[in-house]
């Protein structure tokens, strides 16, 4: 990836929160290394537990953080032993004695942090001056819990594609005709209603001739810039977070919930079975069509959209604005 690409992604989509990392995949002995919007992130807990996010590279001489370890707490770079404490600060230069005094200039570049929802959110872009804003979670959307259960993914796809298709209903008599009802074509009724930063999708995929609610019903609610609440059945949920890597490829999780079973343990293998069947089955056709969607980059006044493209609209130009674009402004007919 270009040096370019990299500066795209980091400056131009970073002053949003996005999910970086299951919580439950940073532990308290060991940092965790990401890459997110082009950069190379390092993640770890301090002797508290709260989890703490910089960008990787030493502010010494360039070696990898994400390399290192920690030790009570604090980050221990692998190459020369520095250590940073929760703040950035350089608490230890082994090289120069226990009694030098580290140079501010070798504070690492941290993020502000949040852990919530199961997730290890980061906010990496300028804070400016105002309190950041809160996260873009969708209250109701399934939490953490023994009922529930996640998987992660790589996409070789960009983040606006895999947006586009979170939010695409009509495609799926024809990217899934191996599972799903090959007549359920028409859309409608449908709706989508815009409050904020939030996208609520609710609409029908009906045969032709069939009455309307009839056929496959869809809920779907998009928090900008990409955490989605999917409700499948009163009793099945999922949510799903989308967070650029880099330019070219987005980073998925998804956590389904199911309610129906008062088992515990039950519930969650149901919920494991359903994120089975998804990922195993449904979302590899989603992948191949956004994978070789052509442009790359979804925007509008690329394609000639329609009604039942009107979430992708939406988001569009949730997108466009919170980039400072001033570009083609497509309509849903």
């Amino acid at each position: 990836m270009s040096e370019s690409s990299v500066r795209e992604v980091s400056e131009r989509w970073s002053a949003h929160w996005y999910a970086v990392a299951r919580a439950s995949s940073l532990g308290r002995d060991a940092p965790l290394g990401v890459v997110r919007l082009g950069q190379p992130r390092v993640l770890w807990r301090d002797a508290s537990g709260t989890a703490h996010c910089a960008d990787a590279a030493c502010p010494h001489r360039g070696a990898d953080l994400r390399l290192g370890r920690v030790v009570r707490g604090e980050l221990e770079c692998g190459y020369h032993g520095f250590r940073f404490d929760g703040g950035g600060a350089c608490t230890a230069m082994p090289c120069e004695g226990r009694d030098a005094k580290p140079s501010r200039a070798l504070c690492l570049r941290m993020h502000p942090v949040r852990e919530a929802h199961g997730f290890i959110w980061a906010w990496l872009g300028g804070r400016g001056q105002g309190a950041l804003p809160e996260l873009p979670w969708l209250p109701g959307a399934p939490e953490p819990g023994p009922r529930a259960a996640s998987v992660e993914a790589v996409w070789n796809a960009r983040f606006t594609r895999v947006m586009e298709g979170m939010m695409d209903l009509h495609h799926f008599p024809f990217a899934h005709r191996r599972y799903a009802p090959s007549a359920y074509t028409r859309l409608e009724p449908f709706e989508v209603r815009e409050e904020g930063s939030t996208i609520h999708t609710t609409g029908w995929l009906r045969e032709e001739t069939g009455p309307s609610g009839s056929g496959l019903h869809f809920d779907i609610r998009v928090g900008y810039p990409g955490v989605v609440h999917l409700r499948f059945t009163p009793r099945l949920q999922g949510a799903v977070v989308c967070t650029p890597i880099d330019t070219e490829h987005t980073w998925i999780c998804a956590r389904f919930r199911q309610d129906s079973l008062r088992v515990p343990v039950l519930g969650w293998l149901a919920s494991r079975m359903a994120l089975a069947l998804e990922f195993g089955f449904i979302q590899p056709d989603d992948y191949r069509m956004v994978r070789h969607s052509l442009p790359r980059s979804g925007a509008l006044g690329q394609g000639a959209m329609v009604r039942a493209d009107r979430a992708i609209v939406a988001w569009h130009r949730l997108h466009e604005a919170a980039l400072g674009q001033h570009g083609d402004t497509a309509s849903a007919s």
